[in-house]
């Protein structure tokens, strides 16, 4: 269920970012596996928190523990439900989740040329640092570290 909405957003919002290729075959086979075992390997200090809109997956989040930092390492929300305010319920649900498990920073990693999404976590109040060439599922993008120096502001901005 979480890799299915994966996939769809990332057809969705990466559909002229990344191969094509890879977005129509080569997707499932990275996905699928790192959702059956981040969902059913050792468990991570963190927490993956799930959207739902009647019976069916609106969004999710995955933020982990990683010393007082808080690493968001994904946010989702399926196509068609984006601007509903969403995503913003799901990060600072986690934020404060993690807040409760003693992190003070936040942080995560965005593919530069989805606009969209920086926009959105810059209207949260985070900074943004410069480019970088980094890998994610076996694809080489350009990224942005997105953070929040303190977790206090991430929480706020989102239950404006």
């Amino acid at each position: 269920m979480i890799a299915d909405l994966h996939i769809a957003s990332w057809r969705d919002a990466y559909r002229d970012i990344l191969p094509a290729d890879f977005l129509a075959n080569g997707i499932e086979a990275e996905l699928g596996p790192h959702w059956a075992a981040t969902l059913s390997g050792r468990r991570r200090a963190g927490a993956v928190i799930v959207a739902m809109a009647g019976r069916h997956l609106a969004g999710f989040v995955a933020a982990w523990r990683d010393g007082v930092n808080c690493h968001v390492d994904n946010l989702h929300v399926r196509p068609g439900m984006r601007n509903a305010g969403i995503g913003r319920a799901l990060l600072g649900f986690a934020a404060q989740r993690l807040q409760d498990q003693g992190t003070v920073t936040a942080d995560l990693w965005v593919i530069a040329a989805n606009q969209g999404a920086l926009r959105f976590y810059l209207s949260l109040g985070a900074e943004v640092d410069a480019p970088t060439q980094r890998e994610t599922f076996g694809q080489v993008v350009i990224d942005r570290r997105v953070h929040w120096p303190s977790i206090t502001t991430l929480i706020a901005a989102c239950a404006r």
